[in-house]
């Protein structure tokens, strides 16, 4: 009877720790993703919440895409050749250079748990200027939460559920400028502003 309830102790140890290993990173291996946001921002002592909702994609390392398609209709679009915002409702297009990594939260998606742990610290000790907290979590194979506090104390939560595993194709990453907005080249040596 004894070796019954040791073998049985036993089991139920290993699976209790089995249970407690952690979920598999969904984007282990990969090289491009695609999928859906949503997003929440909440200003400390603050009751409202700004929402916003739309698609994302990335070919791994240097292609994101992120259109938001609620409350308004934006596409920021970072290639290696710049870092594109469209603005629909203004009817503005503005190119800057191609900001850090740091300072792009979809990129964080690329990184392993040992990264992912090592961003952390960074942040936690201050290290980041424009992030005072970070976590990225696997909610289920298909979903990831992530949550970023600026400096300023606003929290943002990011639920982005995965809804392709193969990578995009490289010319969904190219900036298609509406006619007649107006667009200004920011980059380093450009002319500045160029009438669409």
């Amino acid at each position: 009877m004894i070796r019954v309830l040791i073998c049985f102790l036993l089991l139920a140890s290993a699976l209790i720790a089995q249970g407690k290993e952690a979920e598999p990173w969904p984007l282990a291996g990969l090289t491009g993703v695609s999928g859906t946001f949503l997003s929440e921002t909440k200003a400390p002592n603050a009751t409202e919440v700004v929402r916003s909702s739309g698609r994302f994609m990335s070919i791994k390392p240097d292609h994101y895409l992120w259109e938001i398609q609620t409350p308004d209709r934006q596409v920021l679009l970072i290639t290696p050749d710049g870092f594109w915002q469209i603005d629909f409702d203004l009817e503005v297009v503005i190119v800057r250079d191609v900001p850090d990594a740091e300072s792009l939260p979809l990129a964080y998606i690329w990184l392993d748990q040992a990264e992912l742990k090592g961003f952390s610290d960074k942040v936690s000790s201050g290290q980041v200027q424009a992030i005072s907290g970070f976590d990225l979590t696997v909610l289920s194979p298909k979903s990831l939460e992530m949550r970023i506090v600026d400096p300023l104390g606003r929290t943002t939560r990011f639920e982005l559920d995965i809804t392709s595993t193969e990578a995009p194709s490289p010319a969904l990453f190219q900036p298609n400028i509406p006619e007649g907005t107006d667009f200004f080249d920011e980059r380093t040596g450009s002319t500045g502003l160029m009438a669409q």
